[in-house]
């Protein structure tokens, strides 16, 4: 990569949790409703082909953060916490000096899941819930669930399914709140302290409820019939994808003007000039594509394909349309700020990843389609073509390779198979017993309200 970094700077780090490609005008220029990413791009590197490691928030970050893939890293559905010990990118902030501060609304990214270890401040929202207490009562329930098989995590899951339906669940993403105090951070920061700053807004993440006007603007007329969480897409049996569609864009509206006001901090605090603002979405999401709603099950283009933006102070804005993957921001970041030589070649000639079984979901799978949605994935995509391998619980394989072109199904190429047979299987046994784990009810509440579980 040619790209030199003279001088030190401040990064924001902004995932925006499920965006797809598709709903931002940088990409697709029939989109009129995310004019501040498009003020962003104006002045960014535009990655044009940038793929999620995992099409789920934890382990897609933990590549992210690691360099690791899926399989290296560990962190998975069925064990759904990031190791103790293993270090991040962040982690060189701290020493080079930088305030590091994590703000997100993201239950995933918490304390209690183990992404925030290398951060010197944390807010997620999670109030009383946030405790050395609950962090150890929640790890034994963790470790109980991940220790159960498959026909008990079934039945299990069922039974907390139907009494979490009782339950006054908080649906809310908690934008406002985030955005807010990533204002108040980059307003009360020390000025002599360079500093990095993860936020995370929910809003493209299901469920979908943005301020009224949004959903207004966008003809939003039945939400009745609009899946709210990705467990709908089995009890729900009057689901409108066309309704679905524009409250997503609704909500994509609104994480608009709240990256607005992010960005409009920065420079009311004049920090424009001296910060790398990297925008991108952790996966993307499915919104009715061959019946499929949501992202956790499926390795589908609409939610592996990520969007990338980078604004950087002392680079031109450009368009790369080199493949990427996502975890190369460990080395891409810290480079980018300038505290790293920047790495030669932070591209990729083949592109991996992979999703473990849905072990979050086992409660509402129907019985009769099973096979389908309890599946293990591995993805690889080289010269604009892509290969799926997937497994059933105890079944054999499954290739279907793709043309990234023109979308068609084409022979699955030997090479490929043959490349993709050697990603390997995590291995969840002998997990440390300091790891962290599950959360109290409080943060049990949203992971429900999020459609896990």
């Amino acid at each position: 990569m040619t790209d030199a970094v003279a001088d030190e700077y401040n990064v924001v780090f902004l995932v925006l949790d499920s965006l797809r490609k598709d709903r931002v005008s940088a990409y697709n220029e029939a989109i009129d409703f995310t004019e501040n990413l498009g003020s962003i791009a104006d002045d960014a590197i535009r990655f044009d082909d940038a793929v999620t490691q995992a099409p789920w928030t934890l382990p897609s970050h933990a590549s992210m953060f690691t360099g690791e893939y899926p399989w290296e890293h560990g962190t998975t559905h069925a064990r759904s916490y990031f190791p103790t010990g293993k270090s991040t990118f962040v982690s060189e902030f701290g020493a080079a000096g930088y305030s590091t501060a994590a703000i997100t609304s993201n239950v995933w990214i918490t304390p209690h899941k183990g992404m925030t270890g290398d951060f010197d401040y944390v807010e997620n929202f999670l109030g009383g819930a946030d405790n050395r207490l609950s962090r150890r009562i929640s790890k034994a329930a963790t470790k109980l669930y991940d220790a159960l098989g498959t026909v008990p995590k079934r039945v299990l899951g069922r039974q907390l399914d139907r009494a979490f339906r009782l339950l006054d669940v908080d649906d809310s993403c908690k934008s406002e709140e985030t955005v807010a105090a990533a204002e108040e951070y980059l307003g009360e920061r020390d000025a002599d302290e360079g500093f990095f700053l993860y936020v995370n807004l929910m809003e493209p993440h299901e469920p979908y409820y943005p301020p009224q006007r949004y959903l207004d603007e966008h003809g939003v007329t039945d939400e009745s019939k609009i899946p709210h969480r990705q467990k709908d897409m089995f009890t729900k049996d009057d689901t409108d994808f066309d309704e679905l569609a524009k409250a997503y864009d609704a909500s994509v509206d609104y994480t608009d003007d709240l990256v607005g006001r992010i960005t409009d901090a920065l420079a009311a605090n004049d920090l424009d000039e001296e910060t790398v603002v990297v925008v991108l979405s952790d996966h993307g999401q499915a919104l009715g594509e061959n019946g499929v709603f949501g992202h956790q099950f499926t390795v589908m283009d609409p939610v592996i394909d990520t969007v990338l933006l980078v604004d950087h102070p002392e680079m031109d804005a450009r368009t790369e349309a080199r493949p990427f993957e996502l975890r190369a921001l460990h080395e891409l970041v810290p480079a980018y700020a300038g505290l790293q030589p920047m790495p030669e070649d932070p591209f990729a000639t083949t592109v991996r990843g992979g999703v473990e079984y849905p072990e979050n979901f086992t409660g509402y799978i129907p019985r009769a389609e099973w096979d389908e949605y309890y599946r293990q994935y591995r993805y690889l995509i080289r010269d604009d073509t892509k290969v799926v391998k997937s497994v059933a619980d105890g079944g054999e394989p499954r290739y279907e390779a793709t043309d990234r072109e023109t979308g068609e199904s084409v022979p699955v190429p030997s090479d490929l198979r043959t490349a993709i047979d050697t990603i390997e299987t995590v291995d969840v046994a002998g997990d440390d017993a300091d790891q962290p784990a599950e959360a109290d009810e409080e943060i049990t509440d949203r992971l429900e309200a999020l459609g896990y579980r």
